[in-house]
């Protein structure tokens, strides 16, 4: 029998970015939503017929007899949400980041080990065709040991929320909502593939934070990192201020380079060099469905082998702990050092 889960939060990465992972499954079905805004429920009820409707956390909780539930909601209500489902003994998946305070993670990670449940964070960008293929050439070694990593996202504008008439009342925007500018929105994505990339931990971050374009937010729309690992280093870049959109990434090994346009992997190492299309570009679009049915099966094999569960949580940690100095580091015009919030895992 399917595992039933609820999603909280029905917006537009749920609607059409984690409903599509679900119906590709077939071993999990969404019974029921929450939404704080009342009129989403006709929405809810064109799109998931059978599934109830509540536009309360606790009411969704106390009567539902659900497996799981999936938190799409803004960054800021991450964690109270994730604590209360755990204290009712649900598992969960929550779109990135997971929480914005060390703090926080500390006590999530250590409830869901008390009650025995996952707690797992969205890394969809992992599942992207392209990102795939990279991780699948380094581990060949093609290029030998990463050196260096230059990642650099570009887009135009905050990505757009429901509802929303222009940057001004997009919640991408409200630091007590988002937790944060770009770094939030894109930085997540980029640690936990530099930290695969690399494979190592982050020693130390420096990273500065601005307003380059949208000078009256009162978050930051550029961020610049340099993170330190223990023989290399990766360069971020993430700006809303771009005249266009794009993702580039170039890493650097002993023998080669792999560098990502896009829609195109370029591998040179010496002896060959070539080119790799994609159909779908990286900055096409912010939902990327087919990329959730990766995350979808994750979620579930950590929700059902015990060998693997643990393992999203254990990188969750090391994200949350680099965005978190990053933020310090730009606050205090210094380098900050990492180490992991907490938890260990040894899968």
């Amino acid at each position: 029998m399917p595992l039933k889960g609820a999603i909280i939060g029905f917006g537009n990465i749920a609607v059409n970015g984690h409903l599509p992972g679900y119906r590709s499954c077939g071993h999990m079905t969404i019974s029921a939503v929450m939404d704080v805004m009342p009129e989403t429920a006709e929405k809810v009820r064109e799109i998931l017929p059978d599934a109830a409707f509540f536009s309360d956390i606790d009411d969704l909780l106390r009567n539902t007899d659900i497996d799981f539930v999936d938190i799409a909601t803004p960054p800021g209500t991450h964690a109270q949400n994730i604590i209360k489902a755990l204290e009712h003994g649900r598992h969960v998946m929550c779109e990135k980041p997971l929480v914005l305070k060390r703090e926080d993670f500390i006590r999530i990670a250590d409830m869901g080990n008390r009650h025995n449940r996952v707690v797992y964070t969205v890394h969809n960008w992992r599942y992207a065709p392209i990102y795939q293929e990279a991780s699948r050439l380094l581990s060949q070694g093609v290029i030998g040991r990463v050196r260096h990593i230059d990642y650099q996202v570009i887009r135009t504008r905050p990505s757009v929320t429901a509802g929303e008439t222009g940057v001004e009342d997009n919640w991408r925007v409200d630091p007590e909502l988002a937790g944060g500018g770009i770094l939030v929105d894109h930085g997540w994505h980029a640690f936990y593939m530099v930290n695969q990339w690399m494979g190592s931990s982050p020693v130390w971050v420096e990273c500065r934070l601005e307003n380059r374009k949208f000078k009256d937010i009162p978050i930051e729309d550029t961020a610049e990192a340099v993170i330190g690992y223990q023989d290399a280093e990766v360069r971020l870049f993430f700006t809303w201020s771009g005249d266009s959109r794009s993702n580039t990434v170039l890493i650097t090994g002993e023998n080669g380079t792999i560098s990502i346009d896009d829609d195109t992997i370029s591998v040179n190492n010496g002896h060959d060099h070539q080119d790799i299309p994609f159909e779908q570009a990286l900055s096409q679009g912010s939902h990327h469905p087919e990329w959730y049915a990766g995350v979808i099966a994750d979620f579930l094999n950590e929700m059902t082998d015990l060998s693997c569960a643990g393992r999203n949580l254990y990188e969750a940690g090391w994200c949350q702990i680099m965005m978190e100095r990053c933020v310090e580091s730009s606050r205090d015009r210094h380098r900050k050092n990492l180490t992991h919030p907490g938890i260990r895992h040894e899968h």
